[in-house]
């Protein structure tokens, strides 16, 4: 009887325990259920995604293609300009070339009085002429034994000096001539005939037209893409295409817009492209992969980003910045997505990320994009 009776004691005592120990690890409540439609797989969306199912959505196959990238920047067109001015005081007393004019490198634009400046430019010829032969005579009659070593070097010092005499004049002749730096136009003329001007006053303005030089500003992004020497397309608003080069990709950035210049240079002949005109600018960044797709696939994103949609894991609708590397006639090259993607397809314009979608997937050329 004893020993039944602890049998029967010891059974109640665990099952105290039991319960016990159940009811502080609930605290109380029901233990909670895990929701399945809460774990992400395949063909559900996952956490965190919009409730509810897209329908279904028609999406087309992309492939990437080994191609030339560009990157496309917006620029304008600028002019080297050069401010012509006087070397010298005086009367201005030439104005041979008028305005709008196209100029040579050496051209006189400007002159200033100065006959007796002339005129010891041509006595210094003469004397550079009559040292010269002085000294041809002594270096011959020094080989026959007829003069000395000594003479010799005399006479070439007088030449020497005489050459100097000549470089100055010739010197003070051109502080009084401006002339054109380059080839160019001659845009505007500051000097009156008749005036008496200062050194260092202006006679105009020369602007080099050929090659024209169009700028544009490249973010920190960009800029590691850029090389010195690339080669550049210009489109202009009128469609016409020039080819063209990098010159300069600025080493330090505009503290104000926060880009680095880049300036490409392109032939202008018969100054065809004027100053001011806005262009799209196409540099060559080397090879790389890219997708081929109309342009009516891109979009643009809550954030303002433009891109594609395309399925995800999960047939989840995802969004793909994307970068423009070229075009065509028939569509964009762009970078930014796998190498093979199913994208929305167009005149779908409803479609957001997040969501989950019945897919519908038709070959691109079907699309014609």
């Amino acid at each position: 009887m004893p020993r039944l009776l602890s049998i029967l004691l010891g059974g109640i005592a665990l099952i105290a325990a039991i319960v016990g120990i159940r009811s502080l690890v609930s605290g109380g409540d029901p233990v909670a259920r895990v929701q399945a439609s809460t774990v992400p797989t395949l063909d559900k969306a996952l956490p965190g995604s919009p409730e509810g199912h897209g329908g279904t959505v028609e999406f087309i196959r992309s492939k990437a293609e080994q191609r030339t990238l560009y990157l496309s920047l917006g620029g304008r067109s600028e002019a080297e300009v050069a401010p012509v001015a006087f070397g010298a005081a005086g009367k201005v007393t030439a104005l041979p070339v008028r305005e709008g004019a196209i100029v040579s490198p050496g051209t006189l634009l400007c002159g200033l009085e100065g006959h007796g400046v002339v005129g010891r430019v041509k006595q210094a010829e003469a004397a550079v002429n009559r040292a010269r032969e002085a000294h041809s005579s002594n270096v011959s009659r020094l080989a026959e034994g007829w003069v000395s070593q000594a003479r010799v070097k005399q006479s070439k010092a007088a030449l020497d000096e005489a050459m100097t005499a000549l470089e100055i004049a010739k010197t003070e002749v051109a502080q009084r001539q401006a002339v054109a730096p380059f080839k160019g136009v001659f845009e505007k003329r500051n000097a009156t005939l008749g005036e008496f001007v200062g050194m260092g006053s202006s006679c105009g303005v020369v602007v080099r037209l050929d090659p024209m030089t169009f700028v544009a500003g490249a973010s920190e992004k960009q800029a590691l893409k850029v090389k010195v020497g690339a080669a550049a397309r210009v489109k202009l608003p009128d469609g016409r295409e020039v080819a063209g080069q990098v010159d300069k990709l600025a080493s330090v950035v505009d503290p104000q817009t926060r880009n680095f210049e880049v300036k490409v240079s392109v032939p202008n002949a018969n100054n065809a492209i004027p100053v001011g005109r806005t262009a799209e600018i196409k540099i060559n960044i080397g090879l790389g992969r890219a997708h081929k797709i109309s342009q009516a696939l891109l979009k643009a994103d809550s954030t303002g980003r433009i891109g594609v949609y395309y399925l995800d894991v999960g047939g989840v609708i995802g969004f793909a910045p994307a970068d423009i590397v070229d075009e065509s006639a028939d569509g964009v090259w762009v970078t930014g997505l796998s190498d093979e993607a199913q994208l929305v397809a167009e005149g779908q314009d409803n479609i957001v990320t997040g969501i989950r979608v019945t897919p519908v997937v038709r070959e691109p050329a079907a699309d014609g994009g």
